[in-house]
């Protein structure tokens, strides 16, 4: 987990502390560590993402937001996962495919197409899938459009295309990237979490 302070566009501080299944138990101490050590007062706006993911851990993101957003007397901003990613991509490709891992070790996979220098939705599901199903979806995709660039946090799965040419890239997302991608042009006041249904599988 990642929590960030910005003045403006300026990165005043950062803390982050890797989480392991799903639990976020320390997000409340490291935001209340970051607003003492940092004096602050008052906050314009609070960005956070809304999935996919974890419902339960995305919904006690949503609530603390909240709760803040409350004492704070701000405007809240969510951005949906793969939009962290896409704010953070060299404009030079056509298309793009982001996938990150779930912690039941499957993949969520969404495709992307560039409109007026920024990526846009290329359908408007997003697919929840095994390693096998990953591989599969991929090749098939970048075979079709060669200027698509692959974008992960799963180093594993990106190397499985080193040999091949693929156009790929590793980020591994914090709240730095969350916060670019917002000054990228990313990013609704929908507080609705995302959800991923079955029939996405």
């Amino acid at each position: 987990m990642s929590v960030a302070i910005y003045d403006g566009k300026i990165l005043l501080d950062i803390l982050n502390k890797k989480i392991t299944q799903n639990k976020i138990d320390y997000l409340p101490l490291i935001i209340q560590k970051i607003l003492t050590s940092n004096n602050i007062k008052s906050l314009d706006r609070i960005l956070f993402c809304r999935g996919p993911g974890s419902y339960t851990a995305n919904r006690s993101i949503k609530a603390l937001a909240q709760g803040l957003s409350l004492a704070k007397n701000s405007k809240l901003v969510t951005l949906d996962n793969f939009e962290v990613y896409l704010g953070n991509i060299t404009k030079k490709y056509d298309e793009s495919i982001v996938f990150f891992q779930d912690f039941n070790n499957k993949f969520f996979i969404k495709l992307f197409c560039k409109r007026n220098e920024k990526f846009i939705d290329y359908e408007e599901k997003f697919y929840h899938v095994e390693s096998r199903t990953l591989k599969k979806m991929l090749l098939e995709k970048v075979s079709k459009k060669p200027n698509t660039v692959i974008v992960s946090d799963h180093k594993y799965s990106l190397n499985k295309f080193n040999k091949i040419n693929v156009n790929i890239t590793y980020l591994s997302p914090n709240a730095s990237h969350l916060a670019n991608s917002f000054f990228n042009g990313y990013g609704v006041e929908n507080l609705e979490i995302i959800y991923h249904h079955t029939y996405y599988k």
